[in-house]
């Protein structure tokens, strides 16, 4: 299985089992962060609490979901692949691996207390560490003869510039408004969610069609939808960012819509069979079904006059899209990259877990149409979005606190 090409340039030495693998420790700090932050979020946006160290509560909120989270997201994803997809690539491991932790952990700090602090030191902090974690992974990317998954690296890159972009704005250096800025890199972070998705889906469908049926046939997740995709974000957020209240913003989001729905094309076009009926697959097709959603909502809203708050359909891609590839990746890579056969491994609390995160998605979505239900809500939807990691916490932190089933380093 391509999960067990790592280990033959895997260091040599005692690493504890936490930081044996670039995925451990992040999955170990995303979901317990990804529920403080949550309901901290739904208590305060409800009414419940105050938080008064934290001056722009908005920017906070989305700041922290793209850019905290987002960072380990980026961190497992490329530390786990990168060993598999350039064989001969040295794993990320050990000391290097918790000091970078470390630095996410100091950087969060400084950012939920920058009124206190002043900007600077959690500019410095999250710039240093997104620039660290580029820099540790462009090696293997760019020695790469073939010039595979460049763009995962040139996504790394337009990230880091929209977060430098986000701090020269805090602090005045710009004149761009903060939240702008976050709309425009939801939009990068949502290139590469389809960018790790599309990698995702790969691994997993072939893993589950291998074990499953012992069916020779590979699937293969084709570019052309994905990259016309990608395409029409960054269109739209261009757009949206120069002309924010034209009306051709409709006609970019319905074609966004579109463009996402023809990646279901590959699980539909796969042999002369429908994959999609498979209980993982039918999780994993959710994203780009989801993203079509979400624009789709956003398009009907731009071209009906604008009767609704666009931010609550944002949900559908924040909550529901990015939510769930998310969680996601942390099922299948934790799954496969602890040894176990993923086609064994999808149990009915995974299928309840992404059963809550469509309904939290729904009811932080339906704020746009019972504003009068907001506060509820609000909270509500904070709390069942909350419960998938709170079931990834109770089934999937002892995998990441003991060595594979099989042997094998990492």
């Amino acid at each position: 299985m391509a999960a067990t090409k790592h280990y033959e340039s895997y260091p040599e030495g005692d690493i504890p089992v936490y930081l044996a693998y670039g995925f451990r420790p992040a999955f170990l700090l995303m979901a317990p962060y990804m529920v403080l932050s949550i309901i901290l979020w739904g208590l305060f946006y409800s009414g419940y609490i105050t938080l008064p160290f934290i001056g722009d509560t908005l920017s906070w909120h989305i700041y922290e979901m793209l850019f905290g989270v987002g960072f380990l997201g980026m961190a497992a994803f490329i530390f786990t692949g990168a060993p598999e997809l350039f064989p001969g690539t040295v794993p990320i491991v050990g000391k290097t691996l918790r000091n970078l932790m470390l630095l996410w952990i100091v950087a969060r700090i400084a950012f939920w207390f920058m009124d206190i602090l002043t900007p600077y030191p959690a500019a410095i902090l999250n710039i240093a560490m997104y620039a660290w974690l580029t820099a540790l992974v462009a090696k293997p990317i760019f020695k790469d003869p073939a010039k595979r998954h460049r763009s995962v690296a040139y996504g790394f890159v337009a990230v880091q510039v929209a977060q430098v972009w986000f701090y020269l704005s805090v602090t005045g250096w710009v004149s761009t408004a903060p939240l702008a800025v976050l709309k425009v890199s939801l939009a990068l972070f949502m290139v590469l969610i389809l960018l790790a998705i599309r990698r995702v889906n790969m691994e997993a469908v072939n893993e589950i069609i291998e074990l499953e049926e012992k069916n020779e046939e590979v699937f293969v997740a084709r570019p052309p939808a994905y990259n016309l995709t990608m395409f029409m974000i960054l269109l739209f957020a261009t757009v949206e960012f120069f002309f924010p209240s034209n009306r051709v913003l409709g006609w970019i989001a319905l074609g966004t819509a579109s463009a996402s729905l023809a990646i279901l094309n590959d699980f539909i076009a796969y042999g002369e069979e429908n994959i999609l009926g498979k209980r993982l697959i039918r999780a994993l097709i959710t994203v780009p079904v989801l993203i079509s959603i979400g624009y789709g909502l956003i398009g009907y809203n731009y071209l009906s006059g604008m009767h609704y708050n666009n931010g609550d359909f944002i949900h559908v891609l924040t909550s529901g899209a990015w939510t769930l590839s998310f969680y996601l990746v942390m099922i299948v890579v934790t799954t496969v990259h602890t040894g176990r056969d993923i086609s064994k491994e999808r149990n009915n609390w995974v299928c309840f877990s992404i059963f809550l995160i469509l309904l939290a998605t729904a009811m932080r979505t339906a704020v746009a149409f019972y504003p009068e239900y907001s506060s509820q809500l609000y909270m509500g939807s904070a709390l069942v979005w909350s419960l998938p990691f709170i079931i990834y916490i109770k089934i999937y932190f002892k995998w990441l606190l003991t060595p594979r089933v099989d042997g094998i380093p990492g």
